[in-house]
């Protein structure tokens, strides 16, 4: 049943394993795709990266597996763009045989996980019902029933993380399930595996995994003692969170939490809500258990859980959960199993169905009826999953190829909207902003993008420009293809800044260099950092005494974190890579071991004392994911050694 289930699910979505890009320009793939070709381009050098946010720490890029599993495939196959398309493809197709086994699992029924899978793959989402989504899915396909929103998710949005993560979480269930009904050491080594694999997929996966297994203790049809099976989930949570330390450093959470928390970047107000409503939801679960058919309550609280974010955001703007909206993809997959279940249920009911045949025909019939109501979005969508067969010719591709080849090394250039998102798909291109804006070091870039998208005063963007230092500005107009068009007034620089490059709507806009755009000696630790992106006076001073400054005398770049300098320096100066500040960054003076800080735009300042010098910066792993790693990995020996004890005990 699942090699059928997973069958039909590919030959609806076929045209999603083939070609290279999409026609979806606003997806967020394109980040995904980025942080692949990274990977295959310049492994084992990824510690850090110099073509995001002015310079950021590769372990912040994002959850591992997709990329890395992209990075695997793109090496073998030559194509890296082609390669996510495969594994995201996949990891949709996976999304009915995960629901079917999960469904079968809580429920102990084959008919209910079939109804469950038809209904993920053919009934249209219940997330429709949310005003945004269904004029989405309407405009997508074309049709009045469209196919489920997953699919606008995975191909209009570029959500595969989310998406994989999706059937990753299902599957984590099932096996959650099993342990906690009938415990054993490999099903709680498999249950454990499973959401750590999701921890390593997808952020937005972490938490819907972790609200899918939290009610699962309050069904008493799980078996056992209640005390007993929290006290497994306990056991399951204990190990996955220490062994998800792998990756999930301290500062790795610090920057998401950072960016998604109330008063972050999103701006959310109400996460505290969610534990009442989880809590609520166990009661409710306990109390519907043995009042429904079996597993009815737990996909009961799942939605009601699910729902309740989703609504919360969409009708009255409180952000119970990081990015509420996305978890209309868990909230359809709890609405699946519930429809599956109640199926089932149905119809076993009516007493002229209880003989084998009849009742048989009857599953076939409804099957039947579920497919044909499905089947119309599918076919109109066909032609929207295949690949952009024009990409060779995007703006983005021109402009990425463009920029790759003038600018000088330590070089970059401000892209904003897809342009930005797009050009490290095609090229190596360091840029002011990129894919995953948690992942800064230098928290300047979103105050600078802020001014020179919005701002009207092209000569603060210019000294900006200048001192961090980007040579060519691309700016995006009413006649080109980008999607965001996130200037104000795409005519700022007109007559301020030489052009280019003019094409189809985007300019490009030359910049004065001022110093050397890789390491300056320059005399920048007195001045006072900005008070906002508009302090002229401050950016003025500071790229006054960069321009004033000098390179060094003999520079070696060995790979993308590390350099060698030979500089002389006057009393009262430094010396300043222009990258982003990093407690990852290290220095030696002369091969003795010094401190490094930020200057006032955040940028690597290493104090010097006067005289000729050399100086050997290095960016290396933080102490926090080495820590974090080192727990993982304890853990995983501990867990072990306990485990053929047990076993040599038990032979004994």
């Amino acid at each position: 049943m699942v090699v059928a289930l997973f069958a039909v699910q590919a030959l609806l979505i076929a045209p999603l394993f083939t070609g290279d890009l999409t026609h979806y320009r606003g997806s967020i793939e394109a980040a995904y795709i980025t942080d692949a070709r990274f990977i295959v381009d310049h492994f084992p050098d990824l510690s850090w990266n110099p073509f995001w946010y002015l310079g950021f720490p590769f372990e912040w890029f994002y959850t591992p597996l997709l990329p890395g599993v992209v990075a695997i495939l793109g090496r073998l196959i030559g194509d890296v763009p082609a390669a996510y398309r495969l594994v995201a493809a996949t990891g949709y197709a996976l999304g009915p045989v995960a629901i079917y086994v999960a469904t079968r699992e809580i429920a102990r029924s084959r008919t209910a996980a079939v109804f469950a899978a038809l209904a993920f793959v053919f009934v249209p989402s219940v997330s429709y019902l949310l005003p945004g989504l269904q004029a989405d899915g309407t405009a997508f396909s074309g049709a009045a029933l469209p196919p489920p929103w997953r699919l606008i998710a995975l191909v209009e949005y570029g959500e595969g993380p989310h998406v994989l993560s999706l059937s990753l979480a299902l599957l984590a269930l099932a096996a959650g399930v099993r342990y906690i009904r009938a415990p054993s050491g490999t099903r709680l080594l498999i249950a454990v595996a499973a959401i750590v694999v999701v921890a390593l997929t997808n952020l937005i996966g972490v938490l819907g995994a972790a609200v899918f297994l939290a009610l699962v203790p309050a069904s008493e049809r799980i078996g056992g003692r209640a005390e007993g099976r929290y006290a497994r989930l306990f056991v399951i949570g204990a190990l996955a969170g220490l062994l998800s330390m792998g990756w999930y450093s301290l500062g790795f959470i610090r920057a998401v939490l950072g960016f998604s928390t109330p008063g972050g970047g999103e701006g959310g107000t109400a996460y505290l809500w969610l534990p009442v409503i989880l809590i609520t939801a166990l009661a409710s679960v306990a109390w519907l258990d043995r009042r429904v058919p079996e597993g009815l309550a737990l996909a009961v609280g799942w939605i009601a859980v699910f729902g309740a974010v989703v609504v919360a955001r969409q009708f009255a703007g409180i952000t119970l959960a990081p990015q509420p909206i996305r978890y209309a993809l868990e909230l359809d997959a709890a609405a699946a199993i519930a429809l599956g279940i109640a199926a089932a249920w149905l119809i076993r009911r009516p007493y002229a169905l209880r003989s084998g045949p009849i009742r048989a025909a009857a599953n076939i019939a409804l099957a039947a009826i579920v497919i044909a109501v499905g089947a119309g979005g599918w076919l109109s969508v066909r032609e929207r999953l295949e690949p952009d067969p024009a990409s060779r010719d995007w703006s983005e591709r021109t402009v990425a190829l463009f920029l790759s080849a003038r600018l000088a090394p330590g070089e970059r250039a401000y892209l904003t909207g897809d342009h930005a998102f797009w050009a490290g798909v095609f090229a190596d291109v360091a840029q002011v902003r990129g894919g995953v804006d948690f992942a800064f070091s230098n928290p300047w870039w979103a105050h600078v993008t802020y001014q020179v998208n919005t701002g009207s005063d092209p000569d603060i963007a210019r000294l900006w420009m200048q001192a961090l230092p980007v040579r060519y500005i691309v700016v995006t107009g009413p006649a080109s293809s980008e999607v965001y068009r996130d200037f104000v007034d795409p005519k700022k620089f007109d007559g301020r800044l030489p052009t280019v490059f003019d094409q189809r709507g985007v300019r490009i806009y030359e910049v004065a260099p001022i110093g050397d755009s890789r390491l300056v000696v320059a005399r920048v630790g007195d001045l006072a950092a900005p008070t906002s992106a508009i302090d002229r006076d401050a950016i003025s001073a500071y790229t006054n005494r960069i321009a004033g400054g000098r390179p060094a005398s003999a520079l070696e770049a060995h790979g993308l974190g590390a350099w060698r300098a030979e500089v002389d320096v006057r009393d009262g100066e430094q010396v300043i890579l222009r990258q982003a500040y990093d407690t990852g960054w290290h220095a030696r003076i002369d091969g003795r071991a010094v401190s490094v800080r930020a200057d006032p735009i955040g940028q690597l300042l290493v104090d010097v004392p006067a005289g000729h010098h050399v100086i050997e910066l290095e960016h290396g792993l933080h102490i926090d994911f080495i820590a974090g790693l080192a727990v993982a990995i304890a853990t995983a020996i501990i867990w072990a050694a306990i485990s053929i004890r047990r076993r040599m005990r038990s032979h004994a």
